[in-house]
């Protein structure tokens, strides 16, 4: 019996999201660079993290539901994942930008192309 196993973009997009964020973690928690800021360190660049990586998660989830909102609700959640990406400031400034600044823009190309679709089939 084979088994199939059905992988949407969307589903990498978020697969991405994690996994940049395991790697900052990883990175503050066991760099020696890092091991004197300690816990406290770990956990506000990982919180920050943490926000941009919801944000951005949500809005890759709920692209379809929000395609179909209306114009106002769709402004509302970029404005919402642009101040969840204000949080990753910091963390591409200690840390790394180049991952962190891709993920962010192929979400918004990705973001964009769903809304495309959805208003083209109206």
């Amino acid at each position: 019996m084979k088994a199939y196993v059905k992988t949407s973009f969307r589903d990498l997009l978020i697969t991405g999201w994690l996994i940049i964020f395991g790697t900052t973690v990883g990175v503050v928690a066991f760099h020696p660079g890092f091991q004197d800021q300690g816990t406290s360190g770990l956990l506000s660049l990982g919180g920050l993290a943490a926000v941009s990586t919801v944000g951005g998660i949500l809005l890759t989830r709920f692209v379809d539901r929000l395609g179909q909102a209306t114009s106002r609700a769709r402004k509302i959640a970029l404005v919402l994942f642009v101040a969840s990406m204000v949080a990753l400031i910091p963390v591409m400034f200690v840390l790394f930008v180049t991952p962190w600044a891709v993920l962010i823009v192929i979400t918004l190309l990705y973001v964009r192309w769903k809304w495309a679709l959805l208003a083209a089939e109206d």
